[in-house]
């Protein structure tokens, strides 16, 4: 069926099975590519760009301050959410996912073409540096954006399993990061660093453009043009939010960093561990890291349907349960050295457990909060675990040094998981709230209004 294809609505008023389908396509590929290339270019990092952008550096400090550039990211994914989120509660959920696209796109692409460091000098490493902020503002407002434009276009009986749909760009990202830098390898060395570099950045451009005409083609939310038409649109949505919503804000916050500390400890310190603590081969973690990924997309759908038919939290605590007891076997596992087990640890701790929490959560935060104030509330709670998680990989490695051995990584990463199960277990049951939620929560005064003028 043609996406310009009228359809008959859904259960719910104004949501038709077209611009569902819509909604979870722009979503999808947004995700993608915040996640492709933030792989890419860890990726680029370990392989050349320090040596094209930081030659006067010594190999070693020329990497660190590459990987300096993509911790940077972390950083400033939160600052993009929260401006970039405050429009998606003032001028709509539609516009602010075709800027933070164009945003992320352009500057990966944009890597691509930059001249190096033997082209026009310093210039080079701070043009660099200049396009990654670029892509992490953009960046900041995409995931929780998604989250909010899914679950307003989804029907309150299947919100658990359309929301967790945006997750799977994470896993489909990276897998195609890691499926381009596989066939890159098979280039001459001299090739490689010349411009094959290069490709993997460009594609970038080719993504925003089916990026583009698919958000193009999605309507604004039933909800959020229900706001404007009442003239209930909130000015000021984070002040707003702070003073009516703030229990819930930090309940979301906490109930997020699990996932956000364990995506980068499973996907990336892992590897390391692998590699340089036990002198394993490469390709055993990379294995790992890809297996997880794909059984992660077969995850991740039934994990919204689960919580479709038995609530957002039974799911949650349970996947939060999963991974704190898991997280010492892990290592356990992979300490055997036995290529099979690490491949099978990567995959239940990150295949399943995270992508269990990581895929319930869509629908979990995106109910949790009121529809005035829902784009701002659930980038900044996505966002606020973001500069942790960044340095996740520094401190596991800081950690294992000091201490010798596996327990204090694992002691780290527990805290994190049992952060989470706190938080979601002293939260309300999401599912029966839904997404229309604005009458548990006062009014904004006339003065934190918006005009219909204003907004249009």
């Amino acid at each position: 069926m043609s996406v310009n294809t009228p359809s008959a609505p859904t259960a719910d008023t104004g949501k038709t099975a077209s611009g569902q389908r819509k909604a979870v396509a722009s979503s999808v590929i947004g995700t993608v590519l915040e996640w492709y290339d933030f792989y890419i270019y860890g990726t680029a990092a370990t392989l050349v760009l320090g040596k094209l952008f930081f030659p006067d550096l010594s190999p070693l400090a020329g990497m660190l301050a590459a990987f300096a550039t993509y911790g940077i990211g972390f950083f400033f994914k939160p600052v993009g959410g929260i401006i970039l989120s405050r429009f998606g509660d003032t001028f709509g959920r539609k516009r602010v996912m075709i800027l933070s696209l164009v945003a992320m796109g352009l500057a990966t692409g944009a890597i691509g073409l930059l001249p190096t460091y033997e082209a026009i000098g310093v210039a080079a490493p701070v043009l660099l540096v200049l396009l990654r902020l670029i892509q992490s503002i953009g960046a900041g407002a995409e995931y929780g954006g998604a989250i909010t434009l899914v679950s307003e276009y989804s029907t309150d009986k299947r919100r658990g399993l359309m929301a967790s749909l945006p997750a799977m760009g994470v896993s489909l990202g990276i897998l195609m990061g890691t499926g381009m830098f596989a066939l890159l390898s098979l280039m001459p060395d001299d090739k490689f660093e010349s411009w094959g570099w290069r490709i993997p950045f460009l594609i970038g451009f080719s993504l925003v453009v089916v990026g583009l005409y698919i958000r193009t083609q999605v309507d604004e939310t039933p909800e959020f043009e229900k706001l404007k038409e009442e003239n209930r649109i909130v000015k000021a949505p984070l002040r707003w939010l702070w003073s009516e919503q703030r229990r819930n804000l930090l309940i979301a916050a906490g109930a997020r960093s699990a996932d956000a500390v364990g995506g980068q400890l499973f996907n990336v310190f892992a590897i390391a561990y692998t590699t340089s603590h036990l002198d394993l081969p490469k390709h055993v973690g990379l294995t790992g890291v890809m297996a997880a990924n794909l059984v992660g997309l077969a995850v991740i759908p039934f994990t919204g349907s689960i919580a479709d038919k038995y609530g957002r939290r039974p799911v949650y605590l349970g996947g939060l349960a999963f991974l704190a007891l898991f997280t010492f076997p892990f290592f356990w596992m992979v300490n055997t050295e036995s290529y099979l087990l690490v491949v099978v640890a990567l995959v239940l701790a990150y295949g399943f457990g995270v992508k269990v929490i990581l895929s319930v959560s869509g629908a979990y935060l995106a109910e949790l909060f009121d529809t005035r104030v829902r784009s701002s509330a659930v980038t900044t709670a996505r966002t606020a675990s973001d500069p942790i998680a960044g340095l996740t990989p520094l401190i596991a490695t800081s950690l294992l040094a000091a201490a010798g051995s596996y327990w204090a990584v694992a002691l780290f990463f527990l805290c994190f998981v049992l952060l989470a199960f706190y938080c979601v277990f002293i939260g309300p049951e999401t599912q029966r709230l839904g997404v229309n939620n604005t009458e548990d929560t006062p009014a904004p005064l006339q003065e934190d209004l918006v005009s219909k003028g204003e907004t249009r």
